[in-house]
């Protein structure tokens, strides 16, 4: 038996007019997946929203970690001791 997340009420509500090819596309799809329009409406707008702020949360990491490379390599740190150790190991092996 399928786990199922509990039910909140539904308090807000969303409008929208739309034309009469719009209704259409949107019926036929949502018959498709035996939904009702409203149903497949939202679930199709929560799933869109849902990767547009994945997508946005992605980017913002990706910035941020350019910001933090690029501060990296414009202050690089001193080489500690054991970067020392193995810069002297390397060219005594490699020249």
């Amino acid at each position: 038996m399928g786990c199922r997340m509990p039910q909140r009420a539904k308090t807000e509500r969303l409008e929208a007019r739309i034309t009469s090819r719009q209704k259409r596309l949107l019926s036929d799809a949502a018959d498709l997946f035996g939904e009702t329009v409203t149903q497949f409406v939202l679930r199709a707008a929560e799933e869109r929203a849902n990767m547009i702020l994945h997508d946005d949360n992605l980017f913002r990491l990706a910035e941020k970690d350019r910001v933090a490379l690029i501060d990296a390599l414009s202050n690089p740190p001193r080489p500690n001791k054991a970067l020392r150790r193995g810069y002297r190991i390397y060219k005594e092996k490699f020249g």
